[in-house]
This record gives C-alpha cells, sequence and structure tokens, in this order.
C-alpha cells in the first residue's frame, strides 16, 4: 500500500524525480567524452578515479535542479539514481551511457 505525504519535503518528490530525470536524459544523450567534459566544466576538477566520476556525475546532474530536501545518491546495487528522504526512497534508471561512464577505468 502507497503511503501518503508526510509534509512538504515528500510533496516535492514529482517535481524532483521530474528534473532529475530530465537531466539524465539529457545527459544520456552525450558521448562518454562529452559526458566527460560536462562533468569536468561542472565540478571544475576532471574525474579520473571511479568515485569521482561517481561523485561529478551526481553533482553535474543535480547542481541546476532545487531538491527540497530531497538527497541523491547512487543505488547500492547499480540500478540508478536513488532519492531519498526521511525513510522513502525513490530510485531513477540510469542508461548504457552514463553506466559506461561509471565504470570507465
Amino acid at each position: 500500500m502507497a503511503s501518503r505525504p508526510h509534509d512538504m519535503v515528500d510533496l516535492y518528490l514529482a517535481p524532483v524525480a521530474l528534473s532529475v530525470d530530465s537531466r539524465l536524459t539529457e545527459l544520456a544523450s552525450l558521448s562518454l567524452d562529452e559526458l566527460f567534459i560536462r562533468v569536468s566544466l561542472s565540478t571544475d576538477r576532471e574525474p579520473m578515479t571511479a568515485e569521482e566520476r561517481r561523485r561529478g556525475l551526481l553533482t553535474t546532474v543535480t547542481h541546476p535542479v532545487e531538491m527540497h530536501g530531497w538527497e541523491p545518491s547512487w543505488d547500492d546495487q547499480g540500478r540508478g539514481l536513488r532519492l531519498s528522504h526521511a525513510g522513502h526512497a525513490l530510485t531513477l534508471g540510469i542508461t548504457t551511457t552514463l553506466r559506461d561512464f561509471l565504470a570507465l577505468q
């Protein structure tokens, strides 16, 4: 059974999820080289390690989005980008391009 919103942050889930999903779609349309450049420009640093790419891509995806208290992170099982707040979570899937960027050696 679905739970009802508990506070204003819960009510912002839909606009936050739609904005983040739109950013994921926009970034997924780039080549790996273009994505690397976009993340480098967004973070003012060149992401060399896997952890730097994870943090950098998360920053790039969420930078222009007002998160309204929703916390972004990468899903532990590699399913995509997770939005969490007060015990609630939603995972947005990511494309092969974004997975390949995160998996670069």
